[in-house]
């Protein structure tokens, strides 16, 4: 067995047992550990603060503590019962995803790298509703485990690149969830956020305008020791026919109430590569 095989073995068995109360100060070592250790991605880190908080300099080895306390969060998931996870986050806008739901032609849901939105799409198999996400292919062992403790508890995973599996997701009113904040596969619209052009991707957009489903932003953030998510009113797209322009215009639109979010936490904001190139 390899080193990282046998580390990401030793996460799945260990992690789930970690009481929450020591979730801090693992991140705070850690995470300053990988802060230091990792330059390039410390640099672009830096490089995305500069945007998007640029009076708060010094955020950048917070983004890597909260990135391990996501992690930490994540290998949590196996081991938590729908009452446990229902409790410990607070929901707002519940009602907006149940009135998209209901119009029959399935929910988009576009979120970010932020906060602890891993954990807290949970609450979607919690209270009844199948959920499934696209992710990049990975040929790394913790990160596979990553997958393996996101999926524990019903969340349908799908690969990034498999547009049938995505449109399967969306047959008889399904959910579907995105993190549209990172371009992964370099395929996504140039559009303003944060003051300046950014390479946004457009997959969320495309696929809402093309099938009737309600484009529901939805973002998750910790605040004062408490798991927070708030779904926004669907996105309103306009459908002209010129299928460009319309999808540029809800990429838009999307960067627009993303950034909000983004500025107000910054540190909690786990993006590693630069998102403004000069």
């Amino acid at each position: 067995m390899s080193a990282a095989r046998a580390l990401a073995d030793a996460a799945e068995r260990v992690l789930p047992r970690v009481a929450p109360s020591w979730h801090t100060p693992i991140a705070e070592a850690v995470g300053t550990i990988a802060y230091l250790a990792a330059p390039r991605a410390r640099a672009a880190v830096r490089a995305n603060l500069a945007v998007v908080a640029p009076d708060r300099p010094r955020l950048a080895r917070r983004v890597f503590i909260n990135q391990v306390r996501g992690y930490l969060e994540v290998f949590q998931i196996p081991a938590l019962d729908d009452k446990r996870l229902t409790a410990m986050v607070v929901v707002d806008g519940w009602d907006r995803f149940t009135r998209a739901h209901a119009q029959g032609k399935g929910v988009i849901f576009a979120s970010a790298h932020l906060g602890p939105v891993a954990l807290v799409g949970q609450i979607l198999m919690a209270r009844g509703f199948e959920l499934t996400l696209p992710v990049e292919s990975t040929e790394s062992e913790l990160m596979r485990a990553v997958n393996r403790a996101r999926s524990a508890r019903g969340l349908h995973l799908v690969p990034l690149d498999s547009p049938l599996g995505i449109h399967r997701a969306l047959r008889h009113g399904g959910v579907l969830g995105f993190l549209a904040d990172r371009a992964v596969s370099g395929v996504g619209i140039r559009v303003p956020f944060c003051g300046r052009e950014a390479l946004v991707p457009s997959a969320h957009v495309a696929l809402a305008l093309r099938t009737g489903a309600a484009l529901v932003p939805a973002f998750a953030w910790r605040e004062g020791g408490a798991l927070h998510a708030y779904i926004e009113d669907p996105l309103d797209l306009v459908d002209t026919g010129a299928r460009e322009s319309d999808i540029r215009e809800g990429v838009r639109r999307f960067a627009a109430v993303l950034e909000g979010y983004v500025r107000r936490y910054p540190d909690q904001w786990t993006v590693f590569d630069r998102m403004w190139r000069d």
